[in-house]
């Protein structure tokens, strides 16, 4: 083979050779060693700033005494491979002492005499990890600081990246391009950039944390660009230019290797963020393997007690036969991790779907799909298991987080799992995308808890190595002691009754389900077969989304412990302040809250001078905390200098201290760490503020905040509660709309009360314009400029082209689009009502009627009828003249859709059933009912009116007994009033509607002077001298 030449094949030969082999022995090798320095000398120089020959690398390998391409390319593979199998799939790296002394010799070799690299003569792996984690820096970006075996992932990086050992660049000529070295290993430098990628995002991304959704956050521009011109390369590569026919002569790649890279392709874009080339590049993968599937609906029941079966989401999926050759390296066994059953008194463990019906009309589905039975579907591909998988993360990270994508997102997983016999990690990846939706459900979230901690049991179980007589595992980050001392020096320690003896041998790390035999775990190579396809994240991630699973069910001490494994101090420090822990039993340590207090000035402050326990070690070195008992940690201890350079997530961490001290200064050091960059500084700065009535400092805080983080709808509704209270209303407008723009339906901007809030302070803005325009008007002398200066909301209003019927009427839609969102608020409908009254010249009876309809509806009581309104109503619908080409004895209907039939409908339908003691509301009843025409309607309601007003005197069985006994209207003179005027209608309502009636006809004065006569026997007494009574007399004298 030629030296700078490499065949597809050849490539593919080389990647296989390990399946019988482990990743580790490609090291022993003087060609592997002779590379390891090198590496060494190449993070070394780096260390120091010296330059780096990148041009070398073609001249190597034309050299006779450079090493050999095939053990090169090997080497690099099995340090990338060695490196994913300790932290991200497992089994157990057995034997890496052996391969950590060949980097322990190298680094004691090279690092130059007196460096202060290399802290005592025997060279330690914690500050040569240190230099390589330094090396991973991308436009000031630090990848997770705890890395196991981060020394093995450089190497792969170095060898394939660097320019130094394998060449980089792609030849100019075209002739030269498609066979040569370089071109064909664009791929693997793709996978190395995209984990580089990966290992950017730290672990703590909150309880929804997902690494696909998360990546889109790293701000590194200089390694995004690698990628995209890394992932030109490698199409161009794999797939070529143009399509090429089975029968050319030029070297492809196997088919089920090209379906390989369209998957991740398909990641990489996600990861980046970009959903349109995501779906492309599934799609083209689907295409490349001949995969249908369709996401349909088939007749099933999902619980136990279902009778009927109706219609239920499932994945109908089909693949291609399986030819020899692709079944012959799928390395497939039959082992798969264990799957929880979910044990519900009620929910089904899957589906049972109605095998006697198609699962979807055949029109709506493929050919090949509509003889699929959801009951029993056919075996597919490991390839296609992936693309399931990779439409499901795409729904899941592109799609809003709601029930519906939870819906949609399952039957991928299940239609995975179904299949039992799958690579080992691509059921792992089903288990886990399960578990984030089960996670959201009641019935189903202790499962979805469980399975994952079983998931990440089977990866830290599997990853971490024994624990040494020192307590700490080999292939920590934290492990200070050389190889020599942790295996081959024996411990002797002294322990009381009730202690446990830990350093008795090594130790494994315990599991949640028993750990696997090794004939019941899958080898390394199955598992890292698609490993680069699939979105499995590293196991810092994935303990972390554990971590987050745990608090969701109220288990903080779960949460706590692995928090302390992944050394998040500050979540750590959280969890002992929400869980406020009562002194420890062995006396170590106070409440929770002392304890999170002490872990956060642990970690940014040194040492009072004189505390006890101080260590210089400790004191100067704090990521070194493996060691670190953080129970008995005392805030008091820790009041010294504070730390330089600060922590990584300082700012975090002074907020978190400002949060439990109260302090203001804390949150005042955490914006000047972070460059006036990180928001919740301010945005906590400021709650202080408003805990001490102290406004107007608290809107300068949340000024602050929200001009860093523009997008944050809480802040930004915060702001206008803010300026609401100060009377600043159009800036406070300004940040409402702001917080609903930026909400993008999500809580806390798109919610009822940030429109509501804009409805008020709208309507202030435009009572502030009312008012400054009448000031104005009644002064005496007025200079028009001066005047309109001093105008402040007139003169904001007219920039932003508002004038004040336009403020309104932005403030009843405000109105309006709350009471939407919070249908059973009342006051928000109340606030529509009023405001759309007060419109002129004309109301918006449509709004008044719409929203007297939902006040109703909410509250059922009389006390919901408004007067004043239903007065308004009523004159309006009445201004309407009827049309007189109809028969006098027919009711009037308006026409369907108008306003007078949206009031007659409110009337009869919602308030007259609600009327018990207003007697006025009766009487605007018999008021419309006699414009419709309605003569026996309109009477009925002028008696209940009459009746409403005077009754309960003299007769408690009365409907208004009630309100009678409480003012009376024998001793009120308004309800005397009231019932005078009620008296005065039914006497007009008898004179005008009687007559028109055959039931009363001249028979009308004679019911009017019994009425009139009733009022008057029981008022002489009372009423007798009132100017009212009077009218009472004149009306007897009128119907003589």
């Amino acid at each position: 083979m030629a030296a700078n030449h490499l065949s597809p094949a050849e490539f593919v030969s080389i990647e296989r050779s390990f399946e019988d082999s482990s990743f580790l022995g490609a090291f022993h090798s003087e060609s592997s060693k002779r590379i390891v320095t090198q590496f060494v000398q190449y993070v070394l120089a780096k260390s120091l700033g010296d330059e780096v020959n990148h041009g070398s690398a073609q001249e190597a390998l034309n050299n006779e005494d450079s090493h050999l391409v095939p053990p090169t390319i090997r080497l690099g593979l099995a340090s990338l491979g060695a490196f994913l199998q300790a932290n991200i799939t497992g089994p157990v790296l057995e034997g890496y002492e052996a391969v950590e002394v060949i980097f322990l010799s190298a680094f004691r070799g090279s690092a130059p005499p007196g460096s202060a690299i290399v802290i005592n003569t025997e060279a330690l792996m914690l500050p040569f990890r240190r230099l390589c984690l330094k090396l991973l820096d991308v436009d000031g970006v630090s990848p997770y600081p705890y890395i196991p075996h981060i020394e093995l992932f450089c190497l792969s990086r170095f060898i394939f990246t660097s320019g130094i050992i394998l060449p980089t660049e792609i030849p100019e000529i075209w002739s030269d391009t498609w066979c040569s070295l370089s071109l064909h290993l664009s791929w693997t430098r793709l996978r190395i950039h995209l984990w580089h990628y990966k290992l950017m995002t730290p672990p703590s991304l909150g309880a929804v944390s997902l690494l696909t959704k998360s990546g889109r956050w790293t701000d590194v521009p200089t390694l995004q660009e690698i990628i995209d011109n890394a992932l030109r390369e490698a199409e161009y590569s794999v797939i070529g230019p143009v399509e090429i026919d089975e029968a050319s002569e030029q070297p492809q790649w196997p088919q089920e290797l090209r379906i390989q890279f369209r998957l991740e392709e398909a990641v990489c874009h996600t990861l980046l963020g970009d959903d349109k080339k995501a779906k492309k590049a599934l799609q083209s993968a689907a295409e490349f393997s001949g995969f249908s599937y369709a996401l349909s609906g088939a007749l099933g029941k999902r619980t136990k007690f279902q009778e009927k079966d109706i219609s239920q989401l499932v994945v109908l999926a089909k693949s291609l036969a399986l030819s020899p050759t692709v079944s012959s390296h799928q390395h497939a066994s039959d082992v798969s991790p264990v799957a929880l059953p979910l044990n519900d008194d009620t929910l089904l463990e899957k589906i049972n779907f109605d095998s006697g019906q198609a699962a979807a009309p055949a029109s709506s589905l493929p050919p090949e799909l509509q003889d699929v039975n959801p009951e029993s579907q056919p075996q597919l591909r490991p390839e296609d298991h992936i693309i399931l998988l990779t439409e499901a993360t795409l729904r899941d990270t592109f799609s809003p987080t709601d029930s519906l994508t939870s819906e949609e997102i399952l039957p991928f997983a299940l239609r995975v799992i179904d299949d039992k016999s799958t690579n080992w990690q691509i059921y792992t990846q089903a288990l886990l995308v399960r578990s984030r939706v089960e996670l959201s459900r009641s019935r189903t979230v202790e499962r979805g808890v469980l399975q994952m901690q079983a998931v990440v049991d089977q990866i830290i179980a599997n990853t971490q190595e024994a624990v040494g007589p020192t307590g700490k595992l080999s292939g920590d980050r934290g492990d200070s002691v050389s190889v020599k001392e942790s295996y081959s020096i024996p411990s002797i320690k002294v322990t009381s009754g009730c202690q446990l003896d830990r350093s008795a041998g090594p130790q494994r790390p315990t599991s949640f389900l028993p750990t696997p035999k090794p004939t019941e775990s899958a080898s390394p190579q199955e598992r890292l077969q698609y490993v680069n396809a699939l979105s499995s994240p590293p196991r810092w991630h994935l303990e972390s989304e554990l971590a987050y699973a745990w608090t969701t069910v109220g288990s903080l001490v779960s949460a706590l412990e692995i928090f302390k494994r992944l050394r998040l101090w500050a979540e750590v420090a959280l969890c002992l302040a929400s869980a406020a822990a009562t002194d420890d039993q062995d006396g170590r340590g106070s409440g929770g809250e002392d304890k999170g207090r002490a872990i956060v000035r642990w970690r940014l402050f040194h040492r009072t001078r004189g505390a006890a326990g101080t260590t210089g070690t400790e004191d100067d070195n704090p990521e070194d905390d493996a060691e670190v008992d953080i129970t008995s940690l005392n805030a008091s201890d820790f009041y010294g200098s504070e730390r330089s350079p600060p922590p990584p997530n300082a700012p975090r961490l002074f907020c978190i201290l400002g949060d439990i001290e109260n302090d203001p200064r804390h949150y005042q050091r955490a914006w000047d760490i972070s460059n006036r960059r990180f928001a919740r500084a301010q945005r906590s700065l400021g709650e202080l503020y408003l805990r001490k009535g102290e406004w107007n400092q608290a809107r300068d805080a949340y000024s602050l905040a929200v001009g860093v983080n523009r997008l944050s709808p809480e802040m930004w509704s915060r702001l206008g509660d803010i300026d609401l209270r100060l009377g600043k209303f159009a800036d406070a407008a300004e940040a409402f709309q702001r917080a609903i723009s930026a909400a993008n339906n999500t809580p806390g901007g798109e919610d009822a009360r940030t429109w509501s809030n804009l409805g008020s302070a709208l309507l202030s803005w435009y009572r502030q314009v009312v008012q400054e325009h009448k000031n104005r008007q009644d002064k005496p002398k007025r200079d028009d400029i001066d005047d309109f200066n001093n105008m402040n909301s007139v003169k904001r209003a007219a920039e932003l082209g508002k004038p004040a019927h336009k403020l309104l009427r932005d403030s009843l839609a405000a109105f309006k689009r709350g009471a939407t969102l919070a249908s059973s608020n009342w006051r928000i409908w109340d606030n529509v009502i009023t405001l759309a009254a007060s419109l002129t010249p004309n109301p918006d009876l449509d709004d008044i009627v719409l929203g007297l309809r939902n006040v109703i509806h909410i509250r059922k009581t009389e006390e919901a009828l408004d007067l004043d309104i239903l007065t308004l109503l009523v004159r309006e619908a009445t201004r309407t003249p009827i049309v007189r080409n109809e028969k006098e004895t027919d009711v009037y209907e308006p026409a369907r859709g108008t306003i007078e039939r949206k009031i007659i409908s409110v009337f009869e339908d919602n308030i007259v059933p609600l009327i018990t003691t207003n007697s006025a509301c009766w009487a605007l009843v018999s008021r419309l009912r006699a414009w419709r025409r309605d003569w026996t309607g309109a009477l009925d309601a002028a008696e209940k009116a009459w009746r409403t007003a005077v009754g309960g005197v003299g007769n408690t069985l009365s409907v208004s007994g009630a309100q009678g006994q409480k003012g009376s209207w024998l001793t009120d003179a308004n309800a005397w009033d009231a019932a005078v005027q009620r008296t005065s209608e039914l006497v007009a309502a008898y004179e005008n509607y009687g007559s028109r009636m055959d039931s009363i006809g001249s028979k009308w004065k004679g019911k009017a002077r019994s009425a009139v006569r009733s009022v008057m026997g029981k008022a002489k007494e009372s009423w007798e001298d009132d100017r009212r009574w009077r009218i009472l007399l004149d009306m007897m004298e009128d119907l003589k």
